[in-house]
């Protein structure tokens, strides 16, 4: 057997170094151009759908200080949290997941949840049992679409109508829509997420009026107009957390 050159493997090796260099540098090259696209691109992205929603909020707030919202206003809304549109919803969208992922897990059911998610866990299952059960999803590809879950629900039970607006109400739409189409059996959050937009349109209009402005908007008095099950809602959610009616 032949003992190969000295000279010939120096050589070879510097070669072989020098190929894994220039991939390298490519590699870097490319991520480097293709990176800030990606990085404009969503940012052009959700500029132009913040942009939308703030406006829609907007409406909203010049109709409701001449204590009208009507109808087509809030069933086009409603159109919107329907609508079975791509999600893009992810774990940054919720502060809860941001801080607290892989951090301090208690094992809720068939999945380990962060510690401040485990009492909206226990509070699910509790009142609906497993919602996973009917997704073929493996428990690996299911978990990430039941803490946004549960994310969302937590939200829900941390806040009050006066502290959402459109796109937060979108939000937990996507997060919901994600179990769906998992086959979560979670029909009941969406059914909420009804009453909380109905109810969102109603306090909008109330804001800030009256007892006597409030009788003139029940009385649908002269122009105001103003959908029923809106202010109902309103009434029945103020004051309190927006999973009222939803958990135990």
């Amino acid at each position: 057997m032949t003992e190969e050159n000295p000279n010939h493997k120096e050589k070879k090796a510097k070669l072989e170094a020098e190929q894994r260099r220039r991939m390298r540098e490519e590699y870097e090259k490319l991520t480097l151009t293709e990176q800030p696209k990606k990085q404009m691109k969503a940012a052009e992205s959700n500029t132009k759908n913040t942009i939308i929603l703030e406006e829609g909020d907007a409406n909203i707030s010049s109709a409701s200080k001449h204590g009208k919202v009507d109808d087509e206003c809030v069933e086009s809304f409603m159109e919107q949290l329907k609508a079975k549109v791509k999600s893009e919803v992810d774990y940054s969208d919720f502060q809860i997941l941001e801080e607290d992922l892989g951090k301090d897990l208690r094992t809720v059911g068939r999945f380990s949840v962060p510690l401040r998610l485990e009492h909206i866990a226990k509070r699910i299952k509790d009142g609906f049992g497993d919602i996973t059960s009917h997704s073929s999803q493996s428990d690996c590809a299911a978990k990430p679409t039941y803490l946004l879950f549960c994310a969302a629900i937590k939200e829900m039970d941390d806040l009050k109508l006066d502290q959402v607006n459109k796109t937060k109400l979108l939000l937990w739409r996507d997060a919901i829509n994600n179990a769906l189409n998992l086959q979560f059996n979670v029909d009941f959050a969406i059914k909420h997420l009804f009453k909380i937009a109905r109810a969102y349109f109603g306090f909008k209009v109330m804001e800030g009026k009256s007892g006597e402005e409030m009788l003139k908007l029940k009385n649908v008095d002269g122009n105001l107009e103003v959908p029923e099950d809106c202010l109902r809602e309103a009434e029945y959610f103020s004051g309190k957390p927006l999973s009222t009616g939803l958990l135990r």
